[in-house]
């Protein structure tokens, strides 16, 4: 018993000094023409959604505000293989979304990892597929519900 609490204590002190890194961490996902979704996760816990959908003819936004564990979410996003991740240069297609993950370090360095969503990476994808998972659970409150702007947070 006494090593199964050690071996807890030891996971959850390795997870926090993880997400310690990390201050900030975003998706930002919305596509003019089709919508898509964005999600903001602070090191203090606080998680902003916003899922926009297009509406006759124009994008209606739902905006959610809530909280989460910052240490374990930033674990399971597993963050350190975007490092890993290889970047295709070129121009997009016509109305090609192109995801970007945003990922502010506590030291103030921010790196940005995108994606034009006709291009398949493995290191990308799998955060980016976890990122959406916390994009659906709509974590929190429903804080904003009409037409989209862009400008709007």
């Amino acid at each position: 018993m006494k090593k199964v609490l050690i071996t807890l204590f030891l996971l959850l002190l390795n997870c926090n000094a993880f997400a310690a890194r990390y201050s900030i961490v975003e998706l930002k996902d919305i596509q003019g023409l089709f919508g898509g979704q964005d999600l903001t996760l602070k090191s203090t816990g606080e998680i902003v959604t916003r899922i926009v959908k297009p509406v006759k003819k124009k994008l209606y936004e739902r905006r959610y505000s809530g909280r989460v564990n910052f240490a374990e979410t930033v674990r399971d996003l597993d963050l350190p293989q975007l490092d890993h991740y290889k970047e295709t240069v070129r121009p997009g297609m016509p109305d090609e979304s192109r995801p970007t993950i945003r990922v502010r370090l506590t030291t103030g360095v921010v790196r940005e990892y995108s994606k034009w969503a006709e291009e398949s990476d493995d290191h990308f994808d799998k955060v980016y597929r976890k990122l959406l998972k916390i994009v659906r659970a709509k974590n929190g409150r429903l804080v904003y519900s009409g037409y989209y702007s862009a400008h709007s947070k």
